[in-house]
């Protein structure tokens, strides 16, 4: 019997980021979340990894709606890709802030058509395509969070998006353990967030830690900087009351801060009330003591105003003695030595700089293990399958569902289609689901550059990377045929990223192309003359360098440019 249900993860899972899941059931289809993952360092030419869009493109008009379940880059970053591709009359369903967020970054592209926008709020009921959804609102570290709750005959599918559980929310909206307990009665396919489930315990409350830095700041009688998060707005609520506590200004440096504030304004979720905050340019007239300033560069980025201020490149923010600054967020894993980096200038500067999550500056939006295990058991899913992280931590989370009861728990990767539907017979009605692994393909991810979006080879990294690390080497040759039937060369070179101290190299090498030239015969045709060259140029580079750079050669009849 063909199971109704399908499943069908396009990114998210085996790395942190890139969140992108179709759901369809007797194939009509939604989407959940189409996001971006960050590349790391070492891949050169490529900003912004994609998922792949032609799992999508192949449903046609069988995609029905997209959802969203909050406003991270890993969510909803790949959007002003997937949009021009979908038909008009498809909708996207987001809440209010999470709608400012998404207008925002597809501005960047093409003007949002308001239309295609539909807005919820936890506990509506809406119809998505093949589906009945209700979201369900979840703490995390930005307002208007919501997991969905995807019904249809078959079966009840529970994507939380991600969460914690936040004993102390600071906006005041508590995780809704209530609704989550109410689809223990029913026949649950439960896909859930694995980042923090190698982490035991519980996340600390965003009120802990807003109680860590008020000492912090009351004690200090310099200018305090705070690092965080641009979109963590929760922060940003509970440093504008340390603020306000302390007699200090709350003073934003970083566009995206005040992005993200300003979304949060129009949809009405301000973390603080209009002229809280101020830029730097109004800042200047306060004394350091009466200072709390936030700033964007929490991960060392090269152009974040932090690391700018760091090497002492910022014309505005400028760190030295008396300045404390306060690290408010983890490192991401691959920007360690950036962050690194900066907290060396930072502190070169006379900056004292006071960092990482034992110093109760910072907790997770992500449910650590404890809280993974309680909304396991109060869901009681028939199927699990752990989404939103490394490998590692799916199969971690898989075994945790089994520790809590759960038969079914699988462990899929992008491109495996699951199918789940109805079990023929049960003595548990609740728990009856049949689950198989349908078909797997591996997706072909999308690189973005700028205006240039292609894949691996299109883009060519590769051969980005292969330059990157082995220079490159330009040769125009000018060939003369002598009447005595023989062939006299002048060349030019010039290279590049290739070790030159001296300044001698590209003489060198135009002086080996030119008897490169003279040693083949006569009437050697053009192209197996520039291939000679070539072949003996990287041969030398080779030798003096332990390089393989790329040669390109220009040979043409008479003089050299």
């Amino acid at each position: 019997m063909e199971l109704p249900i399908r499943i069908l993860p396009v990114g998210g899972l085996g790395k942190i980021g890139m969140n992108c899941m179709l759901i369809g059931h007797q194939d009509r289809w939604v989407l959940v979340d189409c996001g971006v993952q960050f590349p790391p360092s070492d891949l050169i030419g490529a900003d912004k990894l994609l998922p792949d869009l032609s799992l999508i493109d192949r449903l046609g008009d069988r995609l029905e709606a997209v959802l969203i379940t909050h406003g991270h880059e890993d969510h909803i970053g790949a959007l002003p890709w997937l949009l021009p591709r979908l038909d008009p009359a498809v909708p996207v369903f987001a809440s209010s802030f999470t709608t400012e967020l998404i207008r925002h970054r597809v501005s960047e592209h093409f003007t949002l058509d308001d239309a295609r926008m539909r807005l919820y709020a936890p506990g509506d009921r809406f119809r998505a395509g093949p589906f009945e959804v209700e979201p369900i609102r979840v703490t995390h570290s930005l307002p208007d969070c919501a997991s969905l709750a995807l019904r249809c005959d078959d079966a009840t599918l529970l994507h939380t998006g991600d969460w914690k559980i936040d004993a102390e929310p600071l906006d005041g909206e508590d995780f809704d353990h209530a609704a989550f307990a109410r689809l223990a009665d029913e026949r649950v396919v439960m896909l859930s967030d694995s980042t923090n489930v190698l982490s035991p315990g519980r996340t600390t409350s965003e009120a802990a830690v807003v109680r860590g830095i008020h000492p912090l700041v009351a004690g200090h009688p310099g200018r305090v900087i705070v690092t965080q998060f641009a979109s963590n707005l929760h922060r940003l609520r509970g440093l504008a009351q340390v603020a306000a506590d302390t007699g200090r200004k709350l003073v934003l440096c970083g566009a995206s801060l005040f992005r993200y504030a300003d979304a949060a304004s129009r949809a009405k979720r301000a973390p603080f009330p209009p002229g809280t905050a101020i830029g730097l340019e109004d800042a200047k007239h306060l004394a350091p003591h009466e200072v709390l300033l936030v700033t964007t560069g929490s991960q060392g980025e090269p152009r974040a105003a932090l690391a700018r201020a760091a090497e002492g490149h910022h014309k505005d923010l400028h760190v030295g003695t008396g300045d404390l600054i306060l690290h408010s967020a983890r490192v991401i894993p691959g920007n360690e030595a950036l962050v690194a980096d900066m907290f060396s200038n930072l502190a070169l500067h006379g900056a004292k700089i006071v960092a990482g999550r034992n110093a109760g500056i910072h907790a997770s939006g992500h449910a650590q293990k404890d809280e993974l295990a309680e909304l396991i058991r109060l869901v009681r899913p028939a199927v699990f399958i752990p989404v939103h992280g490394e490998s590692s931590f799916l199969t971690a989370h898989a075994e945790l569902a089994r520790e809590q009861g759960v038969d079914s728990a699988l462990v899929v990767q992008n491109g495996e289609t699951i199918g789940v539907g109805r079990a023929a017979a049960s003595s548990a009605p609740r728990a009856s689901l049949d689950v198989a692994r349908v078909a797997i393909e591996t997706p072909n991810l999308l690189y973005n550059d700028g205006p240039c979006t292609g894949d691996v080879d299109q883009m060519r990294l590769k051969e980005r990377k292969r330059i990157a690390w082995n220079g490159i080497v330009c040769i125009d040759v000018g060939v003369t045929d002598l009447p005595t039937g023989a062939r006299t060369a002048a060349a030019r070179a010039q290279s590049r990223a290739l070790f030159d101290p001296d300044e001698t190299l590209d003489a060198i090498l135009a002086r080996l192309a030119e008897r490169v030239v003279a040693a083949c015969p006569p009437r050697t045709p053009l192209r197996e003359l520039e291939e000679a060259i070539a072949a003996s140029v990287r041969r030398a580079v080779k030798k003096s360098h332990e390089k393989r750079p790329d040669v390109i050669v220009t040979l043409h009849k008479g003089a050299v440019a």
